[in-house]
């Protein structure tokens, strides 16, 4: 995965550019609404613009919507994704019976390979 950002100096403008979005929703929305109401009405606009922005951040990743992300750090999601996992698996080195118990259960004994 890329980063959108080449240097710190990048970075610092993309966070301060936002901090003045977030800032200046806030206002204008205080401006404009009584307090009750500008208080919820800046609270749910926060909250969309979180959500549209962690939307743009995913689909610049490569990631098409959040089911996929977080199919993708699930332990069910195949090993040849990013943050994929596979348990172990457990071979008797004397009968070949694949498990995950201290001794084999078709043979008893104790000597196991990972494959």
């Amino acid at each position: 995965m890329s980063t959108p950002f080449n240097n710190d100096k990048q970075f610092i403008f993309h966070q301060l550019k936002w901090m003045g979005i977030y800032i200046a929703m806030g206002a204008a929305i205080a401006l404009v609404l009584p307090f009750p109401v500008s208080l919820i009405g800046a609270l749910g606009a926060f909250f969309i613009l979180n959500f549209i922005r962690t939307r743009r951040m995913l689909r610049s990743a490569g990631v098409k919507n959040m089911k996929e992300f977080f199919r993708s750090l699930s332990p069910s999601a195949p090993s040849s994704g990013y943050g994929g996992y596979s348990p172990l698996k457990y071979y008797c080195m004397n009968c070949g019976k694949e498990h995950k118990e201290i001794a084999c259960p078709n043979c008893g004994s104790k000597m196991k390979r990972i494959g």
